[in-house]
């Protein structure tokens, strides 16, 4: 079935995120801009997000220890050219903020700065105490509304049209009409991949769909072992696991072990506010040893600034019948951040001509192999504003397609497909929380490999609904994963192989790759095939 005609537009951002959001800002002044969000506008990640924007904004900070801590935590595997941008601009984008009227929370006449793991000076600013980005969501619709950028909801993105080697536009279905959106530019602000774990602090609509689409478009993507897991997640009995953020840890909160005793000492010289790696793997090491949960102790921060300072999780944990300032909170690691993914450059190009990436969706190499803490909203304006300019010079075609659109996936599936289908995603979704998770041996790497590829022949398929195609996505996405973790037979920040637990000099800064070949496909013949740089 083809698609229905939907007309044009000058840009195409898929994501309403921050990264979404502030680049349609940024282009609102060049063109008409459309932003496509697949389930409502506050769906995506950033409106959990609690901690906040990291930027040297005081007189004992500066861009340069900004970078040295980015550097640090990433295990001297990002990129410094790129780090430095993120640093050097971030002021910039945090007076922008200010000047869209964002109202930053404040102590004693000045912005409040707090601190994170692995942040040596203050420089983490909030709002609403752990409201930041609920508060960021709301002042970017506003200023993108007021200058007319248009925005559909429930719009999910199937495929990128690509003709002649140039992104032209998009495939998308709402309320199952399929509808073809051409434009000059095309910027994906998709978010990760959280939702291919059991368990994610992620929105449900994190399902990797950004990273699908590009691949299949002919995209680079990279670095897609290195998962970050959150160290401090609540897991209550009826729900999703709650993220709580780590600017309590920056506060003083004490991770303690069932005996009530401190802990992180002997992991990391820097205690509660080390790596969020070290933090996580100290946290299982921790319950293996004494057969116990692990807590957070905020309770000798004072019932008075406990609710002030952290208004959600003291709601939300009260939901729960836990008292904060009474009660210790059970701790876990969860799923939280993708490093990888589709690889750009300083300006957002991915490596096909007229299509960006931005936020998480995009590989910038800021975050080398583990991302400092409150650096991914950062990364969302520093590098939304260079998309931004670097989309309104593209030299976009305005030339009709020459051709009906190529669909990537030809078979029409029956109902048994289908089912089949939707019986694949709790599994994927639990094998790779066992197999491909915060620690990771080359047996579960096999056999979590071995189980995905029985589940190829579901990427043949042309499903209609937005479960189904969430679904493959997810399946394309974890096969990466996978197959780049086996490669990297070492430990290098957020990726954790048991049975290599030192780097390899011999890999040095060696990145794997995934491209789809012209014409190539990943049905039932093979995995995507990694590539080293």
């Amino acid at each position: 079935m083809q698609p229905e005609d939907g007309g044009s537009t000058d840009f195409i951002i898929v994501g309403s995120g921050i990264a979404g959001l502030y680049t349609a800002i940024r282009l609102a002044e060049h063109g008409r801009v459309t932003v496509l969000s697949k389930q409502d506008l506050i769906a995506g990640n950033t409106w959990f997000a609690q901690g906040g924007i990291a930027a040297a904004f005081s007189a004992e900070d500066s861009p340069e220890l900004h970078l040295e801590d980015t550097w640090r935590a990433g295990v001297y595997f990002g990129d410094r050219e790129a780090i430095s941008v993120l640093v050097e601009e971030a002021p910039d984008r945090i007076r922008d903020l200010l000047g869209l009227g964002v109202r930053f929370d404040h102590r004693d006449g000045s912005i409040d700065l707090g601190q994170e793991g692995a942040h040596s000076r203050k420089r983490i600013l909030h709002i609403g105490g752990d409201a930041t980005g609920r508060e960021l969501v709301e002042a970017l619709l506003f200023q993108a509304r007021n200058r007319g950028v248009t925005f559909i909801e429930d719009a999910f993105v199937e495929q990128l049209i690509v003709e002649d080697g140039s992104c032209r536009g998009v495939c998308f279905f709402t309320a199952r009409r399929r509808c073809l959106l051409q434009a000059r530019v095309v910027i994906l602000a998709t978010g990760g991949c959280g939702q291919v774990y059991k368990w994610t602090t992620n929105s449900p609509a994190v399902t990797g769909d950004g990273l699908a689409q590009a691949y299949w478009a002919g995209a680079v993507l990279r670095d897609l072992e290195f998962y970050q897991f959150h160290p401090t997640v609540f897991f209550p009995a009826h729900g999703s696991p709650f993220l709580i953020s780590e600017a309590v840890r920056g506060e003083g909160a004490r991770l303690v072990n069932g005996a009530g005793e401190r802990f992180m000492d002997r992991y990391h010289p820097r205690g509660e506010l080390g790596p969020r790696d070290i933090v996580s793997r100290a946290i299982l090491a921790e319950k293996a040893r004494t057969g116990q949960e692990v807590f957070l102790d905020l309770r000798h921060l004072g019932a008075g600034f406990i609710p002030e300072r952290f208004p959600t999780i003291y709601s939300r944990c009260r939901e729960w019948g836990i008292d904060i300032t009474r009660d210790l909170i059970p701790v876990s690691p969860a799923a939280h951040y993708l490093i990888g993914g589709i690889t750009v450059d300083l300006e957002g190009r991915t490596a096909v001509e007229n299509l960006f990436a931005v936020g998480e969706a995009a590989s910038t190499g800021v975050h080398g192999a583990n991302r400092l803490a409150s650096n991914s909203l950062l990364e969302g304006l520093v590098f939304g504003h260079r998309v931004a300019a670097a989309a309104a010079a593209a030299d976009g075609s305005g030339r009709p397609l020459k051709q009906p659109v190529d669909w990537v996936r030809l078979k029409e599936p029956g109902p048994p497909d289908e089912q089949g289908c939707l019986a694949v995603r709790p599994l994927l979704q639990e094998l790779m929380w066992e197999n491909v998770g915060l620690i990771r041996t080359r047996d579960g790497l096999l056999a979590a490999r071995d189980r995905l590829k029985r589940w190829l022949p579901l990427l043949e398929y042309r499903f209609s609904g937005a479960t189904l195609i969430e679904t493959q996505n997810m399946l394309l996405t974890a096969m990466m994963m996978t197959e780049a973790a086996l490669c990297r037979q070492e430990s290098k920040g957020c990726h954790y192989r048991e049975d290599y637990p030192g780097e390899d000099p011999e890999l040095g800064g060696k990145h794997f790759i995934f491209r789809r070949e012209a014409g190539g496909e990943a049905g039932s013949g093979g995995m995507p095939c990694p590539a080293a740089t």
